[in-house]
């Protein structure tokens, strides 16, 4: 059971990873964005904008958009190995939940057991002692 109980736990620390690379990755998202509406900001905060600054920007908002859209593709394949984890990890917690319950199980009828001997032998010591004389 304690085998059992460690896989799970290493499942655990395997989901809390791929949580933090998703945060990461969410990060990563919101500075692309953050950057790209203070660079819009400061383009429309200039004195003066000429046509190759224009085009320049255009460029770069394109390329803001591919990283964006790259940060999606990588923030969907991160929360589909999320989900898969959450599955591994619910199969281990259930094989620990089974072994859990057939100790639990083994117990009650260990006890049933002793309790029944127990009863035997006071039952044993009675008829001894009863001298019917």
């Amino acid at each position: 059971m304690d085998f059992r109980r460690m896989q799970a736990r290493l499942e655990e620390i395997r989901l809390e990873g791929l949580y933090a690379e998703l945060r990461a990755i969410e990060s990563r998202d919101s500075a692309v964005a953050l950057e790209g509406e203070m660079s819009e900001k400061a383009l429309k905060a200039a004195p003066s904008v000429t046509g190759f600054d224009l085009e320049l920007f255009g460029s770069y908002r394109s390329s803001l958009r591919e990283e964006r859209t790259r940060i999606e593709k990588i923030r969907a394949e991160c929360r589909q190995r999320i989900d898969a984890q959450l599955r591994v990890l619910a199969a281990r917690r259930r094989e620990v939940r089974l072994l859990e319950k057939l100790e639990e199980q083994r117990l009650e009828k260990w006890e049933q057991e002793i309790l029944k001997e127990i009863d035997q032998q006071a039952e044993e010591a009675y008829l001894a002692k009863w001298d019917p004389r």
